[in-house]
């Protein structure tokens, strides 16, 4: 895989406090402290002990500075992702999890290559399952509380987000830390992952028989059009109420919304 390391570390911030690299081990220790909520391979667990912990990713939280507007905060962070390949030939990824049902989470790949798999159920108990390349320069969306997992085509890789909680009638705005604390928690993680093939990757993992065909996806040509040209990190700098709320109402209607039909069940 080609590696884009001067791109990749020409976009990261100094470290800093809310700076953290995230290991192996650490993915590992989250798959056990949730309980089988973040998705290991069988492979890949067997890698623990053998004294091989790379790094995977490092994230920079609140990489550029909160804002409140329109009755909610927003926050924007800065990931870089390690290339490399897990035992099993998974690649390098994040560590994947449910979002709240009101978060608008939205993200663009700065430099490398990037894969990202969302998942969610239709209202009408259709389970969906899609993945979008990302390269460098595009934007992916994810549902309304719905699974999503990154991992590495071609690295490093550097992408950004920016997301919120949308306040509703039905579902009050859910403080960060508590997103936070639960996300990796809340419900069984969709056992889908990505391996390294000679011809690129293919999608892997018990989970496709519970999902179905993942669909392959693109990115979303509102987005595009949601964010007037900008690219997503100065949009979230110097986006006024006007354009926020017409991100947001472009979001509502096209982004569609994860319906459990039951959290402890999600996946089995």
């Amino acid at each position: 895989m080609t590696t884009t390391a001067a791109a990749a570390t020409s976009t990261a911030p100094p470290a800093r406090r809310g700076s953290a690299s995230f290991r192996l081990s650490d993915l590992i220790a989250r798959h056990h402290h949730g309980r089988n909520t973040v998705f290991v391979s069988d492979a890949v667990l067997g890698q623990r002990g053998t004294g091989d912990d790379p790094v995977l990713y490092t994230a920079h939280r609140d990489y550029l500075p909160c804002r409140r507007l329109l009755d909610t905060d927003w926050f924007a962070d800065l990931v870089e992702y390690q290339p490399g390949v897990l035992s099993g030939g998974e690649l390098h990824r994040s560590t994947g999890h449910w979002n709240t049902p009101t978060q608008l989470e939205v993200f663009q790949t700065l430099t490398g290559r990037t894969l990202m798999i969302t998942a969610w159920r239709t209202a009408d108990g259709r389970q969906t399952l899609r993945y979008q390349e990302c390269p460098a320069g595009s934007l992916a969306a994810i549902p309304f509380g719905g699974w999503h997992l990154t991992l590495v085509l071609d690295g490093p890789a550097a992408v950004v987000n920016f997301y919120t909680d949308l306040p509703t009638t039905r579902h009050p705005a859910v403080k960060r830390e508590d997103a936070n604390a639960d996300k990796y928690r809340r419900a069984p993680a969709v056992e889908v992952t990505a391996i390294l093939t000679q011809d690129g990757y293919q999608l892997a993992g018990p989970g496709l028989a519970a999902w179905g065909p993942a669909q392959k996806t693109t990115e979303p040509a509102w987005l595009r059009r949601a964010l007037h040209g900008a690219n997503l990190a100065d949009f979230y700098r110097k986006g006024d109420r006007s354009k926020l709320a017409s991100l947001i109402g472009h979001a509502r209607r096209r982004l569609p919304a994860h319906s459990p039909l039951h959290l402890v069940t999600e996946n089995r």
